[in-house]
């Protein structure tokens, strides 16, 4: 009996301990998953409680300097189908569904899944023609080809499931963890494939009333979610120009209108609907269960060219959200935040007026028989570019390339490179100002100093470093002894050798890059920090090497006059002067009112810069000026620019060119010079340039006669837009 009663008390004790031990287990669990793994399974459970969407954002607004509106998103609506559509397993389905039908639900549960899938066969095939169907009606509807919305809905798959593949690589790798291989993991749908994804961004009014009605036709599958898309009010405009004030072989009494269809495009840019790999690696909307609200996802807008892509990370805005309870009940709002507003330095309709100088219909952009072009036949279309700046301010007022996007008449000139700023050519004579205030400065030309011109450089080289007037055809003239003013004004090619050798080639190379060649322009026009080069001058390897070769002497003279290894833009060219016209303050130009800019005193001799402007007034205003006549023959000449209530200064340039090309397939054609003008301007009343007008014109021949007249059209905009008072 004693024995009996020990035996019950160990065992009740065993059972005890027992108890005690299951009991410890339970509260560590408990305390596991209430402390430890709390938060993760509340939000689980909160995501399964909660549905959360996303509402639109928009970019910000894009002004010219006037206030103008040139960018702005409008209200508009989203297409957005359903997930298992996009997949086709909406299809299959159905079509099983349609099959187990047929037969009783005891059957069906009796027969194999190769014998299921016989039965669903000829359904599914039958679904997947209404799914072919339907999408060709969204196509169709929706105004694109079934290639492009196949493509958009092969991209929309594609960043679901790459999603998804890493949100579930992350999941199972904190499965294993927590329960090792004894519980298998199971993956569950991730958000993105429950929810319907846009198909056809921003339409309008009408197409989003058409597909809401299509909505009820396919059973709900078709959402309209509101958006915005973006506008360019001014894209579009309508300019008039006054042909009486063309060169006299062009002139017609009367007034043509230019219709311009995309005003500005390559600069401002646009947005394109497709969001691309690159775009989500850089900056994705979900990364694992992580929501970045500034993210891409299919359907969003993004900057693409000019402004609008170099400005996307300002422009951009950031998504609002709203998390709602399976009742319906909202728990949390947050509204979008739109994205900054931009003021640009451009003035639209002083754009456009540009625009129109340099459209076809005008004329002056196609080669003249009064060019003299030798090699290119009359009427053969040219390209080029202008930059209209500020001075005082060095902000760009207009840029122009041409062809630009878009244009029929010339789509193999490369219509997509903005050739104002991102175009490098050599400067030819334009840089003889530049030279003359370096050479000056650095106290390798004298005051009053003057300089002979003989013709040739080289003493007994007769054929090379010559003037450009020391030619048969000019029976071998020569400049004679000159000074710096008439220098610049006649253009002498053996004064700025002279100076040049002076300077050596590294200082004047260093020099130039002082006034800007090689500096990264077009970068800096809406960002300041940016880096990089743009332009050429020739690396110091390349120096050792002409100087090995004894070729450095003849280098050195030929940049010397804006030929050999140098390179630079129209934007470049255009700063460089505004430089000058400052008294040498060296300023970033910029595309950005208010923008920062960086700012050098280059600590140029006041004299010589006095004496370059001088120069360059006499080149427009003199008889003997390069620039001051279009000369059609002997006898027959006018002025080139006619253009009253101004002061002018400017420069011709002549610069070799390579080979050109009118077509893609074409054989090159050698022999050619690119045409440049720069002219500076200011109110009659004002001592001081206030505008810059830079003219290049590829393969057009001579500066004066080509770019000259380009340039003249110019100031006439400038005038009409009321920065230079017309005279009554």
């Amino acid at each position: 009996m004693l024995s009996n009663l020990i035996l019950f008390h160990r065992r009740l004790f065993v059972l005890i301990a027992v108890f005690i031990a299951v009991l410890f287990v339970l509260i560590t669990q408990v305390g596991r998953l209430a402390i430890t793994q709390g938060e993760a399974r509340f939000l689980k459970a909160h995501d399964r409680l909660h549905s959360t969407s996303y509402l639109p954002t928009w970019r910000g607004k894009i002004y010219d300097r006037k206030g103008r509106v040139i960018a702005e998103d409008r209200a508009s609506y989203d297409v957005a189908v359903d997930w298992d559509l996009i997949t086709g397993d909406r299809a299959k389905q159905i079509a099983r569904r349609d099959a187990k039908s047929q037969v009783s639900p005891k059957a069906w549960k009796s027969i194999s899944e190769e014998k299921r899938e016989e039965l669903v066969a000829p359904f599914l095939l039958q679904r997947a023609q209404e799914l072919q169907h339907f999408w060709e009606v969204v196509a169709v509807e929706g105004g694109i080809s079934t290639q492009e919305l196949a493509k958009r809905v092969a991209f929309i798959r594609a960043e679901v499931e790459q999603t998804a593949k890493v949100v579930w690589s992350r999941q199972e790798e904190a499965h294993r963890k927590r329960y090792g291989d004894n519980v298998p993991f199971e993956a569950r749908p991730i958000r993105e494939q429950s929810e319907p994804h846009v198909v056809l961004p921003r339409v309008d009014d009408a197409l989003a009333i058409r597909f809401s009605q299509l909505s009820d036709v396919f059973d709900g599958a078709i959402h309209v979610e509101h958006s915005r898309e973006r506008a360019y009010p001014f894209r579009t405009q309508v300019v008039h120009v006054d042909r009486s004030t063309l060169p006299r072989p062009m002139v017609v009494f009367d007034r043509v209108e230019v219709q311009l269809e995309n005003v500005a495009e390559l600069l401002i840019g646009d947005v394109r609907d497709e969001v691309w790999a690159e775009d989500i690696k850089r900056n994705p909307f979900r990364s694992s269960d992580a929501v970045d609200l500034q993210g891409y996802r299919a359907g969003d807008e993004v900057g693409k060219r000019g402004v609008e892509s170099s400005l996307e990370g300002v422009l951009r805005g950031t998504r609002g959200k709203i998390v709602k309870h399976r009742n319906g009940e909202e728990i949390e709002r947050s509204q979008p935040i739109g994205g900054q507003d931009v003021r640009l330095t451009l003035d639209m309709k002083l754009q456009a007026k540009v625009e129109a100088v340099l459209s076809h219909e005008l004329g002056l952009m196609q080669v003249q028989a009064w060019h003299r072009n030798a090699v290119l036949p009359e009427g053969t279309p040219l390209r080029g570019a202008v930059v209209v700046l500020d001075v005082a301010t060095s902000e760009v007022l207009a840029m122009v390339s041409t062809p630009a996007l878009r244009d029929e008449q010339d789509a193999d000139g490369y219509p997509w490179l903005n050739r104002a700023a991102q175009g490098y050519y050599p400067p030819g004579s334009v840089i003889k100002p530049l030279v003359l205030v370096s050479a000056m400065t650095a106290g390798k030309l004298q005051h009053g100093e003057s300089i002979e011109c003989v013709g040739h450089f080289f003493e007994h080289v007769k054929d090379a470093a010559r003037c450009w007037i020391y030619r048969a055809k000019h029976n071998y003239e020569t400049h004679a002894k000159l000074g710096p003013v008439e220098a610049i004004a006649r253009s002498c090619n053996i004064f700025f050798y002279e100076i040049g050798t002076r300077l050596g080639f590294r200082t004047l190379l260093s020099w130039l890059q002082k006034f800007g060649m090689s500096q990264p322009l077009s970068l800096q026009l809406t960002d300041s920090k940016a880096i990089g080069s743009e332009g050429h001058v020739p690396s110091e390897a390349t120096i050792q090497e002409l100087k090995n070769r004894g070729a450095l002497a003849f280098e050195t003279v030929s940049i010397s006059i804006g030929q050999g290894a140098l390179t630079w833009s129209p934007l470049h060219a255009a700063s460089a002067y505004a430089t000058l016209a400052r008294g040498g303050l060296w300023k970033t130009p910029t595309l950005l009112l208010g923008a920062e800019q960086q700012e050098e005193d280059l600590q140029l001799d006041t004299e010589a810069v006095q004496l370059a402007i001088e120069g360059l007034q006499d080149s427009v205003l003199k008889q003997y000026g390069t620039g001051s006549r279009l000369r059609y023959g002997a006898g027959n000449d006018e002025s080139t620019f006619n253009i009253d209530g101004v002061r002018l200064w400017g420069k011709t340039g002549t610069a070799e060119a390579p080979p050109y090309r009118l077509t893609k397939d074409s054989s090159p054609v050698s022999g050619l010079d690119h045409s440049w003008f720069i002219v500076m301007v200011s109110p009659m009343h004002s001592t001081k340039p206030e505008f810059v007008v830079a003219v290049l014109v590829e393969h057009g021949g001579s500066g004066g006669r080509v770019a000259g007249p380009i340039a003249n059209q110019v100031l006439h905009a400038l005038q009409t837009e009321g920065y230079l008072e017309q005279v009554q």
